[in-house]
């Protein structure tokens, strides 16, 4: 489970998140929806501990997140797989050493265990043959599935995505999704998903969060979002955007 317990972050005075409350349960995936600035990225940092609140608290299960140290941390974060929304990828080496990066890090798998898990993961995004290539070689679409190949490759029970197809054209944005759904069922995992795809997300998603300024204006289920009166929720799935 991830749950958020009245996080508030100011900052240069300004309150980016404000008293914000939700948790997603074991299994289940959250959309979390809002205009930019309404602080989607900042609830994942938060997180996996890349930054913390000034106030509340964010539980990883039954880890306090913002009460842990370095070292505890890591040990965190070794559970989670991060998409980042401008892909974090290192261009001094190749695909296959960015997804086994995480991997090599940990220090306790064999070089045969990583490079099969390697392999496994590339062939599972399609990208089997760009192994060798520098990820400044690669398009966009390529480059969101090493994302989502390092993400995954250490089969995380919990997943963040940060607009993990943001710029991409339909039939990418929908081979994404569905990498996304395939790799969630292969490990029960829980997922907050940040993204402005309409149709991806009513079907990825068993719940939805809206922020606006910084704060909770809509927590429930999808099935019923579409139904919502909220302004902003009705203009995000009539129109596609979030208000």
């Amino acid at each position: 489970m991830i749950r958020l317990d009245g996080v508030t972050l100011v900052r240069d005075g300004v309150r980016l998140l404000d008293d914000v409350s939700f948790s997603v349960p074991t299994g289940q995936a959250l959309a979390l929806i809002g205009a930019g600035g309404a602080g989607k990225s900042l609830v994942l940092k938060l997180v996996c501990g890349l930054i913390r609140a000034d106030s509340g608290r964010v539980f990883v299960d039954e880890d306090e997140v913002s009460a842990l140290d370095e070292v505890r941390l890591m040990a965190v974060r070794r559970r989670i797989g991060m998409v980042f929304q401008n892909y974090a990828l290192f261009d001094f080496v190749d695909v296959g050493e960015n997804v086994a990066f995480p991997l090599r890090q940990w220090g306790d798998l064999s070089a045969a265990e990583i490079s099969a898990r390697v392999e496994r993961r590339l062939s599972q995004v399609n990208l089997t043959d760009a192994t060798r290539k520098l990820t400044s070689a690669l398009s966009g679409g390529m480059k969101k599935r090493v994302c989502l190949a390092r993400a995954t490759v250490h089969d995380p029970p919990i997943m963040l995505c940060d607009d993990p197809t943001a710029g991409l054209d339909p039939v990418t944005t929908n081979r994404i999704f569905a990498l996304l759904a395939q790799l969630r069922a292969e490990n029960t995992a829980t997922a907050i998903i940040v993204s402005h795809e309409v149709e991806a997300l009513r079907q990825a998603c068993d719940r939805v969060v809206l922020l606006e300024r910084g704060r909770v204006a809509y927590d429930g289920a999808m099935s019923d979002a579409a139904q919502s009166e909220h302004t902003g929720l009705r203009a995000f799935f009539e129109a596609g955007v979030a208000l």
